[in-house]
This record gives C-alpha cells, structure tokens and sequence, in this order.
C-alpha cells in the first residue's frame, strides 16, 4: 500500500526559517573559513571575495530537510521518494560547482559531466508529451523524452549559473522559482492522487528557498559573499528539475519553467547567439551579457538591476500561473501561446536595450 503523507502548514513555516537561520549561520562560516575568488577582468567585483555560500545553502537545506523528515514523517513514506532524487541530483551538481570554485575546472569537463547527469535525472522525470493548445498534443516516444529532458535540465541550469554574474540577481529568481513550486504543490497536489506524492518535493523547495533567503542579505546588500557555482548550480539543478517532477506528477507543464526563467533564458541564449556571430569562443568567460553590459554602460547598482530582473521574473511567471488558471476555469490551454508570447517581447526588448547600450 502506497503511503501519503500531507505536511502541514506550521511544519512548512518551521523548515523555511530553520533553514533560513541555519543558512545564515554557515554562511559565517564561508565568509571566514571559505574559499575566496580573486577580482578578474570577467567579474564584476573589484575585491576579493569569499565564493563558497552556495556550500552554506546545501548545507543548511540538507541538514533542515532531514530533521524535519526524521521528526515529522512517522515510519517510511512513498511522498518523500520524487523529493529524495530530486535533492541528490541537486546535491550531486552544487557539489560539481563546488569543486569548480574552487580548481577551476575545465569547460567541457564540467558540461560532459552536466549532461551525463541531467541524462540520469532525465531518464527518471522524462517529459513524455507536449501540449500546444487545445487538442493539439504530440506524444514524445521515451529516448526524445529523455534527451528533451536533459537538454532542458542543462540549458536551464547553465542560464542560471551564466546569469550569476551580479549580487543577488540570481539568488533572488531561485527564491521566487522555488517558492512558485511549493505553491502550485499546495494548491493542485490535492487533485490528482499522484500529486499527493509530492510532500518530500515540496520540503525541498521550501527548506532550499529558506536556505537561499538566509545566504540572500550577506550577497545583497552586504556584498560579503557569493553563492558561487556551488550555489547556482545547485539552485538551477533545483528549479529545472521541479519543473520536470512537477509535470511527472501533472501537477504543471514543461512550459512553466520556461515563464519562470524566461528572462533569463533570453539574456543567455541571444547572447550566445551574438557571440557566435562574431566568432567568439562559447567556452571562455565574458561580460557580454545584457546584464553585465547594463551594469558597465548603464547603472553600477546590483540591487537596483536585480530588482529589475526579479520583476521581470515574476512577471513572466504571473503570466503562466494566469495562463494555467484560465486553462482550470475554461479548459482552454494557452500556456504554450503565452510562452512564445513572452519570448517574443523579452526578446524584442533585449535588443531594443541592447541598442540603447551600444549607443550610449
């Protein structure tokens, strides 16, 4: 007999803020003990800072996830499983950025052992349809699942790592993502049996949503550390991975995680395309994003740019979350539309800005 396990709101409060406070409490820890990442022409920062509090929000997460878990779920439960792969293969990618702050790994190292592990989470949560709109579905046979997944597992968590570049920007969308998550797990798990599997997942998020909160005020705007590819990794890892759990227990589609990243997404893929363009190696570090291009020709402010990114974020997200709400009151799916719809403006004002900043 399959068990379900229901969590309780004091119980979600309670892991968001322990881990809130124990993530700012090792936090300390990286800031005086970590390793540090020295000025270089790429970065945007001009002293030498401590990179490792992405290590802190593992930490934090994992440790609050499991005292709650221990404590709180009486004997074995089937609704911890989908959270248990989900943090592990989040775990398995910070570590990987981890040990990239830290050596400085190869490029196409760190993406061969990207793919080989987005392929295993992917063999695990393949995407097996896609709906365009109503009455307009294609069924994915199970390899074009797979490697779909992955290719969406990999892009996704490297716009975010890529997008990394400025405080708080990145920490602040991984809040919002993951907090959007553990939202739609609470108001539509209830309605299909499957979802109701999804307690261990909606731990996840919220005890990594926490940790992420509490690393936040020490990046912006105190500027004492960064969460490194430790961080970013295992956020991207973390919120391309919901998106994947999520539509396995039909909870949402494949395309919210397109609303959520949209911005992202555009910024990172119109800027490969650019270089491309121009010859440039795709593997070497730059500051020919929009947003770093904004902050050199524009305005210096991190927090003032990562407020922008933010409302930008939770606006393509309020339009998919609008967009699965018209499709529950009148069946009518226009998600896929509202997606290319959203592409299509954040792309049309990339370049508009982007003018706008060669002009300058």
């Amino acid at each position: 007999m399959i068990e379900v396990w229901i969590v309780p709101p004091l119980i979600l409060l309670a892991a968001f803020v322990l881990s809130a406070l124990l993530a700012a409490g090792f936090t300390q820890l990286a800031i005086r003990g970590g390793p540090v990442d020295i000025p270089r022409d790429r970065g945007a920062h001009k002293a030498p800072t401590p990179t490792s509090g992405g290590l802190a929000v593992m930490a934090a997460a994992g440790l609050s996830l499991g005292l709650v878990v221990w404590l709180c779920i009486p004997g074995k439960s089937d609704s911890v499983h989908s959270g248990a792969l989900l943090f592990a293969f989040a775990s398995l990618a910070g570590l990987s950025g981890a040990i990239d702050d830290v050596m400085d790994l190869p490029a196409k190292g760190r993406l061969l052992f990207q793919v080989l592990l987005c392929l295993g989470f992917a063999w695990l949560f393949p995407a097996r349809e896609l709906v365009f709109g109503p009455g307009l579905s294609l069924a994915l046979p199970l390899p074009v699942g797979i490697i779909g997944s992955a290719l969406w597992l990999v892009v996704g968590m490297n716009a975010i790592n890529f997008m990394d570049g400025a405080n708080g920007l990145a920490i602040g969308t991984q809040i919002v993502c993951l907090l959007i998550f553990a939202a739609f797990i609470v108001v539509l798990g209830p309605q299909t049996y499957s979802g109701l599997l999804m307690s261990g997942v909606l731990l996840v998020c919220l005890t990594a949503a926490g940790a992420f909160s509490g690393l936040l005020p020490f990046n912006l705007p105190l500027n004492k550390v960064f969460q490194g590819d430790a961080g970013s990794l295992f956020g991207g890892a973390l919120v391309t991975g919901s998106v994947l759990v999520l539509n396995t227990h039909e909870i949402a589609s494949v395309w919210l995680g397109g609303f959520l990243l949209a911005p992202f997404l555009v910024d990172v893929i119109l800027t490969l395309i650019w270089r491309s363009q121009r010859k440039k190696d795709l593997f070497t570090a730059h500051k020919d994003h929009l947003y770093q291009q904004w902050l050199i020709h524009r305005d210096p402010s991190h927090f003032r740019l990562a407020l922008r990114v933010w409302a930008l974020c939770a606006l393509s997200s309020a339009i998919g979350v609008g967009a699965r709400v018209l499709d529950e009151v009148f069946s009518t799916d226009l998600r896929f539309a509202a997606l290319c719809l959203v592409i299509a403006l954040y792309t049309a004002g990339w370049f508009w800005v982007r003018r706008r900043l060669v002009k300058a």
